[in-house]
């Protein structure tokens, strides 16, 4: 069978829907790595607590510049409301565009006021991309600022990729890296990390001896990084379709009569002379 322009196209339009599903199911496919989210205002993620009681609120504000003493840094601005019962309050927190580092927290906390915390240079939570035994580690000076009073401390911090899961939250199941902070140790903290979210499915927490002492699962996000490539798949598949469309119209157009070439016709023969009466002389 000859391969034409719209069977060529035929099979490119199943590609790309092929694709498309593929993109689409990824929450639950096990991946390689996991890379770092891409951010927009605007994103959130709802958490709640294992109490049930309460809920914790991270949502994508602006991009900016926050200034350390390791220098200048660009900056997602993301505040993370948290409220229980009849109390709530919310800490601004301002990650790296690169990388999501933490550099800053502010936020006015019951009984103590405006409480302000800074990292130079600044802190991760996890060091992108995340494969299964990645480690990373590192000293930041921490200043703390309450009011007029500043204590500064110098804090070791590392963390590793553990391995990956499955994990099936309230939002959903995803396929997430869990990673450990610190390393090695009590107390510490597991994040579960999925880049079909953006941002952590689930957090644990441990205590001295080891023991899980609270979590918070996903309840619902919105994440345009996610959006952002349905729609791109969807806009190629459009314009297949399309370029397929145009095609088979091509195809089925009816031609236009060609004209027909001039004839070649024998040279015409004179006539001959007239012939006079039977017997009659010249």
């Amino acid at each position: 069978m000859p391969v034409t322009p719209l069977r060529k196209a035929t099979v490119l339009v199943f590609g790309i829907l092929i694709l498309a599903a593929l993109a689409i199911g990824a929450a639950g496919r096990a991946a390689a790595a996991q890379g770092a989210p891409s951010w927009a205002t605007g994103d959130n993620w709802v958490y709640a607590p294992s109490g049930g009681d309460g809920t914790l609120t991270w949502t994508v504000m602006e991009q900016t510049t926050v200034s350390v003493t390791s220098g200048t840094y660009n900056v997602w601005h993301v505040a993370a409301a948290t409220s229980s019962g009849s109390i709530s309050f919310t800490i601004d927190t301002y990650l790296t565009t690169d990388g999501l580092r933490t550099v800053k927290t502010s936020g006015t906390i019951p009984l103590f006021g405006l409480v302000t915390t800074t990292y130079s240079p600044s802190m991760p939570t996890a060091d992108f991309p995340l494969t299964v035994g990645k480690t990373w580690q590192g000293t930041s000076s921490v200043t703390t600022t309450i009011g007029s009073i500043s204590n500064t401390v110098s804090d070791d911090w590392n963390g590793t990729v553990t391995g990956e899961t499955s994990l099936t939250v309230p939002a959903g199941t995803f396929t997430a890296a869990v990673i450990r902070s610190p390393s090695s140790g009590n107390p510490y903290d597991v994040n579960y990390y999925s880049e079909t979210v953006g941002w952590m499915v689930k957090t644990e927490h441990y205590n001295g001896l080891g023991t899980l002492t609270s979590s918070e699962s996903l309840t619902s996000y919105k994440y345009s990084g996610n959006t952002l490539l349905i729609i791109l798949l969807v806009v190629g598949i459009l314009v297949i379709v399309a370029a397929a469309g145009v095609l088979l119209m091509r195809r089925r157009r009816p031609r236009m009569p060609q004209a027909m070439p001039p004839q070649a016709y024998p040279p015409q023969q004179p006539f001959p002379p007239p012939k006079g009466p039977p017997g009659a002389g010249p």
